[in-house]
């Protein structure tokens, strides 16, 4: 089954576009749940050395609450207050 998601946020790491911190809203319909995933990809601070990257999975409630103040987080509000106007819409 597929995997839906929806970029939430994206905050540069330097002058290089293809490193930094990614913020997705993302919907897997085999868990099934709904989640942020987080992706960051950060530049080594010595030329040769590699880059720090991993993903990380937050609940929706928890998301809200350890993102208070960052990009992502009105992005989220956003994008919840979408889909339910959209569902809401759907069912009069």
């Amino acid at each position: 089954m597929p995997v839906f998601k929806r970029e939430l946020a994206f905050a540069a790491d330097g002058p290089t576009e293809n490193a930094g911190d990614w913020w997705h809203l993302v919907l897997d319909t085999d868990a099934p749940g709904l989640y942020v995933e987080h992706t960051w990809l950060h530049a080594s601070p010595h030329q040769d050395g590699p880059a720090a990257c991993d993903t990380q999975r937050f609940g929706i409630n928890d998301f809200l609450t350890l993102a208070e103040g960052r990009p992502a987080q009105p992005m989220l509000m956003s994008a919840l207050r979408e889909m339910f106007r959209d569902a809401a819409s759907t069912s009069e």
